[in-house]
């Protein structure tokens, strides 16, 4: 897909892995479209480029206002990225079922409020796509609802390529291992725990938010119109171990 003049919607734009996925549509000449809670972003988006829109996506009559927002502008979406999540680090023994539904409601509600909503929208050729995690199909200690929810996003990636077929609307996902982002800021608190991540890569590959972008517009670019229900995985042979 030649993205050039085509709408596209990231959400969790405003920072880390989403701002580059953001920047890296702009460079290519899309019209990007950030959904994001953190508004302290909006002028260094505009200044990309890139439209900002304060959304809680796990607010469903937020995101219908948005995108009729934009629809008012653009008559149509080509592109959805489902980017934005939350992540706490806790023993199962500390449940607490406020903060695992607030996980849900980001990474999994959340892009499912954006995909109902958007898919109307779409046209044969349009394309979704679900950022994961390795972690989604590999288990792992102390990031239980994280995981959880992107197993579940990964799980409605392949359900919903089934349902979109006919409409040749495609929907694919990315799972990739360690990314230095806000999401691992412990690691510059302790440094032994990136040295650990890194070990645990067969390749040794720590990536860059930028790699991440690069991915997606991949992705995106160069398979979106010959693939569904696929998920791509980048993770320097991290879900090999």
């Amino acid at each position: 897909m030649d993205v050039d003049k085509k709408v596209i919607i990231i959400t969790g734009g405003a920072n880390g892995i989403g701002l580059e996925i953001a920047k890296k549509f702009v460079k290519n000449g899309a019209n990007v479209y950030v959904f994001d809670i953190d508004s302290s972003k909006k002028t260094l988006l505009n200044r990309y480029n890139i439209n900002f829109y304060c959304c809680n996506i796990s607010k469903n009559l937020e995101v219908k206002k948005c995108i009729q927002e934009i629809l008012l502008k653009e008559k149509k979406i080509d592109i959805l990225v489902n980017n934005a999540s939350k992540q706490i680090i806790s023993k199962f023994e500390n449940y607490s079922e406020d903060d695992y539904i607030e996980i849900m409601k980001t990474n999994f509600i959340g892009a499912c409020n954006c995909i109902h909503n958007i898919i109307p929208n779409m046209h044969s050729g349009s394309t979704i796509l679900n950022i994961l995690s390795v972690h989604s199909s590999k288990p792992r200690k102390d990031k239980y609802a994280y995981d959880c929810s992107k197993s579940a996003l990964e799980l409605l990636t392949k359900e919903l390529a089934l349902e979109l077929a006919n409409k040749q609307i495609t929907i694919n996902g990315l799972s990739f291992g360690a990314v230095n982002t806000m999401m691992n800021s412990e690691w510059k608190q302790f440094p032994k725990l990136k040295k650990i991540a890194k070990e645990n890569v067969p390749l040794g590959i720590i990536f860059e938010p930028q790699q991440i972008a690069n991915f997606c517009f991949t992705i995106i670019n160069q398979f979106s119109t010959y693939t569904t229900g696929t998920i791509f995985t980048i993770d320097g042979g991290r879900s090999l171990l």
